[in-house]
């Protein structure tokens, strides 16, 4: 284990961090999902150019709970970097939550340099050129960062692998001056429609996140355990996917704030495998 990672109070990993858990909230950190290119509506508003329904989404998260919006724009939108400046600055306008930045590295960049506060980069991977390229962004723009245990394409299906790209994004990271509490670890799921044993074996590696890299946090992409699976069946999917990734650790989720069983199963399980010292709001308020 590389002498850089130390522990961490809770105390002083909540203030160095920019995506710290609100200290009078027992949910886990929130990332609302929804502004997402796969997702019809918000494609269609990013190629008119009519951003009103992006905005309009934005709020609605932020107004469900969500402590920070995930912008993913994928690969394949034209002229990404003027639109992620555009929209980063439209979004910032009505929510005052910190958006996480997903897409190639320029489209990131142009979102980082229109960002207000501090901004979650999302989606550093193993894959060396997109690791060095993200994580100097994350310095020169003090942002946050997720890293994803995954070698470029595909996923990394064992824990030790995950946790070799894992450690070597965490240590390239504390190499240049970013804090372990800036770091949130995704082990990356997969969908248990091809991949059967894809939640325990995630479980597994949030596990060893935690006993490998202390200070650092763990995060999941929660809708991705029911990708592939029938509409009426991902609701309880990803539901007892939360419970078991709770259980193991977990501290962070990239999931839909509009699910309110979803949200309020985060908060309960907050409570439960954690013994959050604010549990008197959640008992009697």
């Amino acid at each position: 284990m590389p002498n850089t990672f130390t522990k961490v109070s809770a105390d002083s990993a909540d203030t160095a961090s920019g995506i710290s858990q609100r200290r009078n909230n027992i949910n886990m950190f929130v990332i609302g999902e929804k502004i997402n290119a796969l997702n019809t509506a918000v494609y269609e508003s990013i190629v008119s150019g009519d951003f009103s329904p992006i905005v309009s989404l934005a709020i609605l998260q932020a107004e469900s709970g969500a402590d920070a919006l995930d912008i993913n724009f994928g690969p394949d939108i034209k002229n990404g970097e003027a639109i992620m400046k555009e929209l980063v600055m439209l979004i910032k306008q009505h929510v005052d939550v910190p958006l996480c930045l997903n897409g190639t590295p320029e489209i990131i960049e142009a979102g980082l340099a229109a960002h207000k506060g501090r901004a979650i980069i999302n989606g550093v991977t193993g894959e060396r050129e997109r690791m060095e390229r993200l994580l100097d962004l994350a310095h020169e723009f003090n942002a946050s960062v997720i890293g994803m245990a995954v070698p470029g394409n595909g996923y990394a299906e064992c824990t030790d692998s995950r946790c070799v790209i894992a450690v070597d994004i965490a240590e390239q990271a504390t190499r240049r001056g970013i804090d372990v509490s800036d770091i949130y670890m995704d082990p990356v799921l997969s969908s248990f429609a091809v991949s059967p044993d894809a939640l325990l074996n995630a479980a597994g590696s949030i596990r060893a996140f935690k006993e490998m890299l202390p200070g650092v946090k763990t995060l999941v992409g929660l809708s991705n355990i029911s990708q592939g699976i029938r509409k009426k069946n991902r609701h309880i999917i990803n539901n007892t996917t939360l419970g078991v990734m709770a259980g193991a650790g977990l501290d962070a989720a990239i999931l839909n704030p509009l699910d309110r069983v979803v949200t309020e199963t985060s908060k309960t399980l907050k409570l439960l495998c954690r013994s959050g010292v604010y549990c008197d709001a959640y008992l009697c308020g």
